[in-house]
């Protein structure tokens, strides 16, 4: 990968392998009879609404999948006609309706095909609910690194304004690692190539410490399918022109969102206000960017019907 460039496909791609890694542990160690629900997010919406995929343990060498609609259990709510026939598509069994059980689409497999099976709930997450990373799933949680753990030393109350001058990427790396793990309220950290993804609002946004000059590069995939070009390149060149934080682009294909910060002296509140900015603009112009080029978008995760236009 070139020193001034990421490749953002591969990242998301890293970021489902690791996904389905860690999920496939979480299913080899569960005992006899155990639970778990993996929530499909949508922000705003009760959680009794968000679809889910329920894993539960039969005896000690096989787990039942279940992907659920939501709802309750007196009154689960079911899966679109669209999120059926893609479940089937991918490899879930379709359970037809009988009586008062709802349509439905479930798998039984044995512990010793959980990597199989977790690939295969990944590519759930991210071609039927249409998540863009699993940075949204918050049911299956990196594992900690002993090496990355917090010693408990106290913070300055002016931390945030003390500058902090960066020689190397690495001292940029670690400088972000610190500030997006404040401001998210979490353990945030790097994969391979030293991209941190996180999200903006219901987009996803990469950010990079540049590998040869000081500059923090900040990507953001927005629309990744165009099928109306024209709409496309009057709708950048708009954005283009009242934006105050990020630069749009269109390849002809897709359209996304740079920005860069200058970090040779790094100040930690100056990168998370230009973080909130960002964030703040991507997710106010996506969702009718979107709509307006007609192209194949992520989910929207502020919708919650499962039938409505926005399904794709």
């Amino acid at each position: 990968m070139p020193e001034f460039e990421f490749d953002v496909d591969a990242s998301i791609a890293a970021g489902w392998d690791r996904f389905a890694a860690r999920l496939a542990e979480l299913l080899r160690d569960l005992v006899p009879g155990a639970t778990f629900d993996l929530a499909v997010p949508v922000l705003g919406s009760p959680s009794t609404r968000t679809p889910y995929v329920r894993f539960t343990a039969l005896g000690t060498d096989r787990i039942h999948a279940e992907v659920s609609g939501g709802g309750s259990e007196d009154s689960p709510a079911p899966l679109g006609p669209v999120r059926l026939e893609q479940l089937g598509a991918l490899g879930w069994g379709l359970r037809p309706p009988t009586g008062a059980v709802t349509p439905g689409a479930d798998i039984t497999f044995p512990v010793d095909r959980a990597t199989e099976a977790a690939h295969l709930v990944a590519g759930t997450m991210e071609r039927v609910f249409g998540i863009p990373h699993p940075v949204f799933l918050h049911d299956v949680s990196e594992p900690e690194d002993p090496a990355r753990v917090d010693t408990g030393a106290p913070v300055p109350a002016d931390a945030d304004f003390r500058s902090q001058p960066i020689a190397t990427p690495d001292e940029a790396t670690r400088a972000l690692e610190t500030a997006l793990s404040e401001v998210y309220e979490r353990r945030v950290t790097p994969d391979e190539h030293d991209v941190f993804t996180v999200p903006a609002g219901c987009v996803l946004l990469f950010v990079r410490a540049h590998r040869s000059l000081p500059l923090v590069v900040f990507r953001s995939p927005l629309v990744s399918s165009v099928e109306d070009p024209v709409a496309a390149e009057t709708e950048v060149a708009i954005l283009n022109r009242d934006s105050l934080w990020c630069r749009y682009v269109f390849d002809g294909k897709t359209i996304s969102a740079e920005a860069e910060f200058v970090d040779r002296v790094f100040v930690p509140v100056n990168f998370k206000i230009q973080l909130a900015e960002i964030s703040a603009e991507l997710d106010d112009v996506y969702s009718d960017l979107a709509h307006r080029v007609a192209g194949r978008r992520w989910r929207d995760l502020r919708a919650a019907d499962d039938h409505g236009p926005a399904e794709q």
